[in-house]
């Protein structure tokens, strides 16, 4: 009897300083201190002020935030192929750039569009309401997109600003403002897309009424 009161006892004891018991489903850190765990978790750094300041690059609701055991993994095989933090430090210069390059590129597409549509949009808004209406939709996609584009990735932030607590939380960081700059690539690249389709459906439509002889071509 005194062996399972000892036991009972120590059962307790346990219990109530909550050594042995298994985290819950939302605490999972992957092994990160909890200075790290807040540094991929922007929203709740900013507010318990252990990780890095809450700033415009990690605004957003609950679906635009990364989970930190992905880039916690991410990171750590990023370290083993690499094997260096200096090595993975380059290959996210790098990545940065690939994504700096592509916007470029979505720049470089949405402004031939416009510039076209200056010199004969008026001539393919005169082949009726649709071919006006899709013209002026698909314009407004394209800006659209490009002023994602701006806002979402070109604006200049340094790596070296981007740091945390440690060199972890550092890279955590980093590889969350990567997502969020990829994200906003796609978003602009998608409005882009949508405007160039618009923009060939008026171009369509115009040809068509002028195979019909409604529209001159001169």
């Amino acid at each position: 009897m005194a062996e399972r009161s000892a036991a009972r006892a120590a059962g307790r004891q346990k219990d109530s300083t909550g050594a042995g018991t298994a985290p819950k489903a939302g605490d999972t850190t992957c092994g990160l201190p909890p200075e790290d765990a807040l540094a991929a978790h922007p929203d709740v750094a900013g507010r318990g002020g252990m990780g890095m300041a809450h700033d415009d690059y990690e605004r957003g609701g609950a679906p635009w935030r990364d989970d930190a055991c992905a880039l916690c993994e991410e990171y750590r095989f990023l370290l083993q192929v690499l094997g260096s933090e200096a090595e993975v430090w380059k290959s996210l210069q790098q990545q940065f750039g690939i994504v700096t390059q592509r916007t470029q590129m979505v720049f470089g597409v949405g402004a031939l569009a416009i510039s076209v549509a200056g010199f004969s949009g008026h001539r393919l808004a005169a082949a009726g309401p649709f071919s006006g209406l899709t013209l002026m939709a698909g314009l407004m996609c394209i800006l659209v997109g490009l002023f994602v584009a701006l806002y979402g990735v070109v604006r200049v932030r340094w790596m070296s600003s981007l740091r945390g607590d440690t060199v972890e939380a550092s890279f955590l960081r980093l590889l969350a403002v990567r997502n969020r700059k990829t994200r906003y690539f796609l978003w602009s690249l998608k409005l882009v897309i949508v405007g160039l389709v618009l923009y060939v459906a008026a171009l369509g439509w115009f040809l068509f009424r002028a195979s019909l002889g409604l529209v001159p071509l001169v």
